[in-house]
């Protein structure tokens, strides 16, 4: 979405979530990636999705003594936007000449893309071609990111003292993280954020369908302040704690949260739908958990007997060194730096 070419050695990624801001940086990317330092800081209150020009210096002064703490070395920074508020779908170009996909290109946007074009910085990517006599057919991953969330990262960034070097999608860097060139067939990253629920359909590297659901682990923790007349900081606790585990607490907060987990499956089962009826092939296989909201007790067992499908917590540092010194200061969160890893592994 956005782009100046810099050393990749020399970049540091910062994922800007609705809870916390984290950061990553990786050294030796392309042959032997292997983290130089990471950490977090929560996010301001209120100032998460907010365009107020206070609550920007605010998320700006949070990630300056982030990135003080963690003495990277570097100005030069990299990161991602929230899929919630960009358009992204897999399209079919018609079989061509490769010289005319670039207008092909042009014209499917115009007939896709929900906004008008000179409101949207467009990318995008082949996924898939297939050329017979001479003429090509091709399945493009197209993005559009609206121009004024591009430039609200940009300022925050420059605020920050910092050079905004790349700008990628959530999605696209959680597919870099977590998906496999060995999968046998797609799988769905699920990243179970504060304020959202991400659906990730991916195949070998390759981004096939995203969705969002309105609906984070935030809600959860609401409800149990509510139902037990609890300060949210105690209800967090108790979430964490007991989660979906019906033999804690004679399964009070069990009972609590089922009703919402049932909302977010239907959802879930919604979307698998709407991806079963545009896409020809398997169907994902398993789901992978990421994001701070998939260490909730209980849920791995819960989703896959409602869904029917394996379900595992992804672990976003699988494909990169840590030293051990610099692994005993990891976080407990681990799947929570899913975003960060894949965007500090993009070349």
């Amino acid at each position: 979405m956005f782009s100046k070419k810099k050393e990749n050695s020399n970049v540091f990624a910062v994922d800007f979530g609705a809870n916390s801001i984290k950061v990553v940086k990786l050294k030796d990317v392309e042959k032997n990636p292997t983290v130089v330092s990471f950490g977090s800081i929560p996010m301001p209150q209120g100032a998460y999705s907010s365009e107020n020009e206070q609550h920007k210096k605010e998320i700006s002064l949070a990630l300056s003594s982030l990135i003080k703490d963690l003495n990277l070395g570097t100005k030069n920074v990299s990161t991602s936007l929230p899929d919630s508020s960009i358009f992204t779908r897999v399209i079919k170009i018609p079989a061509q000449k490769e010289s005319d996909l670039e207008e092909a290109v042009f014209w499917a946007s115009k007939r896709n893309v929900p906004i008008p074009l000179e409101d949207v910085q467009i990318d995008w990517s082949i996924v898939n071609s297939n050329t017979t006599d001479g003429l090509t057919q091709y399945d493009i991953l197209l993005v559009a990111a609206p121009k004024l969330l591009i430039n609200r990262y940009v300022d925050i960034l420059t605020l920050a003292g910092l050079d905004p070097t790349f700008i990628e999608t959530e999605s696209l860097s959680l597919v870099r993280s977590m998906s496999s060139l060995n999968d046998p067939s797609p799988s769905i990253i699920l990243d179970f954020g504060y304020n959202s629920i991400n659906l990730v359909f991916a195949y070998r590297k390759n981004l096939l369908f995203n969705q969002t659901i309105s609906t984070g682990s935030s809600v959860i923790t609401k409800a149990i302040s509510q139902e037990f007349n609890l300060e949210e900081i105690q209800a967090e606790e108790y979430k964490k704690n007991y989660g979906l585990d019906a033999n804690q607490l004679e399964g009070k907060i069990y009972r609590t949260i089922t009703p919402i987990m049932d909302s977010i499956i239907n959802e879930i089962k919604r979307i698998i739908n709407a991806y079963r009826s545009t896409n020809i092939g398997d169907l994902p296989s398993k789901i992978i958990l990421v994001g701070n909201g998939s260490m909730l007790p209980g849920l791995v067992l819960y989703l896959a007997q409602n869904l029917n499908m394996e379900v595992e917590v992804g672990n976003p540092y699988s494909g990169v060194y840590i030293n051990p010194e610099l692994k005993n200061r990891m976080p407990v969160l681990l799947p929570g730096y899913a975003v960060s890893i894949g965007l500090a592994l993009k070349t």
